[in-house]
């Protein structure tokens, strides 16, 4: 089955609306005053990258 134009851009709106409804939906855990724990660290935008990236080469891979 070869994808055609109007499939890839489908498929990247997709993509691009899962990205900001996952990092719209983000919310940071509620501690009391009294807790000493570390400031939360939030999760680093190179993994939607390479999540992207590996979503075109299996994609490329399979239409070969």
């Amino acid at each position: 089955m070869k994808l055609q134009k109007s499939h890839y851009i489908l498929l990247g709106l997709l993509l691009i609306m899962l990205l900001l409804s996952t990092e719209a939906s983000a919310q940071l855990p509620v501690f009391d005053d009294d807790v000493g724990d570390e400031p939360v660290a939030p999760i680093n935008g190179l993994i939607a990258m390479g999540l992207a990236v590996g979503g075109y080469l299996g994609i490329r891979k399979i239409n070969k």
